[in-house]
């Protein structure tokens, strides 16, 4: 990046946007930053992404002043046999993921925490309406640089008439109850039943939860409260009630192209969800969405941004493969107990190293040599090994893959 200093705009003022624009602080490049927000700080925000991974990603202190209200020490995997089962049935296999990082969050406390901390070192900030197309052409020509973090499709890819382009969703729904949570407080609850997703109740404190279900392959209930309430009941968490409850949708891959996430000719770039990244198998967004920011944030100091389609799927590259084989182990066999004993395996390593790190996850599984055995000798799972280490931008998969 030269010396001349530039103005920037960061469409989406949400965790990646946040990021963004602290990232773009750092840089004495940028003497203007605006960001741009369809909602109040001040008002209710969608409470979706309540469980941060790894809060060191969030330059805040981690209080509940600042909506980190629970230090959780990991994650309970439970897994059953099928939803068609009572509330007492014992799961079939349990597994603890560490997380030392990790807290269940008030996400939209963070998120004003973060906006207000922004605002007192001279980030500007228009909030209360959404921007639209033909604002969004007067954006990109009014600013040197654009980064766009209005979630999937993108603004920029609505503008571009891209949308086909769209990287496809998983549809998650949550609500925050009050119950007695005391039991697993520390431990979050996350449960597998016999679909490719998950229901899950994350204490906030001993009284209190995110709870939600998710689903990130092709089959999808008709009434999605309903589903939600029936998982409540036999996962043992309160029935949220229907007008408290968050829908939103995550991507679920493959990667938008390289020539969808940066377009030299305005320097826009596309950021977070704008970007399609998430966890392909267990839909987390936030700290790939930061990631994506601070990326992007060092290649501008190096003066190398445009390389940055790049580098944002060599930072996704590991992530994309382990989501893409751990999804596999469900889809490929549909066998519960084949999934336990992988969850089994696993027991005791840490989420950024089950959904980072493949040898890591390789390393527990030889340990299990019937398990791995039984993995491996799968027409599916073995073309998905094939595909997801040939290297190539998101294993050139068809659109909405399982």
């Amino acid at each position: 990046m030269s010396d001349e200093r530039r103005r920037a705009a960061i469409l989406g003022g949400s965790v990646s946007g946040l990021a963004m624009a602290e990232g773009l602080r750092e840089l004495s490049a940028f003497d203007e930053i605006v960001v741009f927000e369809r909602q109040e700080y001040s008002d209710k925000r969608v409470d979706c992404g309540e469980a941060i991974n790894d809060s060191t990603l969030i330059p805040l202190e981690k209080t509940p002043e600042n909506g980190f209200v629970n230090d959780v020490r990991g994650f309970d995997l439970r897994i059953y046999e099928g939803t068609d089962r009572p509330q007492s049935a014992d799961p079939i296999a349990t597994s603890k993921l560490r997380c030392d990082p990790g807290y269940i969050c008030e996400r939209d406390r963070v998120e004003r925490r973060w906006a207000e901390r922004l605002r007192e070192v001279g980030v500007e900030f228009r909030t209360g309406r959404s921007v639209s197309i033909a604002e969004y052409e007067d954006i990109v020509d009014a600013y040197e640089y654009v980064f766009d973090a209005t979630g999937q499709p993108a603004l920029t890819l609505k503008a571009r008439d891209r949308t086909t382009d769209y990287t496809g969703d998983m549809v998650a729904l949550n609500a925050t109850v009050d119950g007695d949570f005391a039991d697993y407080a520390d431990w979050p609850r996350i449960f597998f039943e016999g679909y490719v997703g998950y229901a899950w109740s994350f204490p906030k404190s001993a009284t209190r939860a995110n709870v939600g279900i998710g689903w990130a392959g092709e089959q999808r209930p008709d009434d999605y409260l309903e589903a939600l309430a029936e998982a409540a009941e036999r996962c043992g968490f309160p029935v949220p009630d229907r007008s408290q409850v968050n829908v939103y949708t995550i991507p679920r891959g493959p990667s938008l192209s390289p020539e969808n996430v940066y377009f030299p000719d305005d320097n826009v770039f596309l950021i977070g969800d704008a970007a399609g990244i998430a966890n392909r198998y267990q839909g987390e967004g936030i700290c790939q969405g930061i990631r994506s920011a601070y990326l992007l944030r060092d290649l501008l100091e190096e003066g190398a941004e445009a390389t940055y389609p790049e580098r944002l799927y060599e930072l996704m590259r590991s992530e994309y493969r382990l989501a893409h084989l751990m999804r596999g182990a469900w889809v490929e066999h549909e066998d519960p107990y084949l999934l336990g004993a992988v969850a089994e395996a696993l027991e005791g390593l840490t989420i950024d190293e089950i959904t980072r790190r493949p040898s890591a996850v390789v390393t527990r599984l030889a340990r299990q040599p019937s398990t791995l055995l039984k993995l491996g000798l799968n027409p599916g799972i073995l073309r998905r090994v094939y595909d997801a280490y040939r290297d190539s931008w998101e294993y050139d998969a068809p659109r909405n893959n399982a």
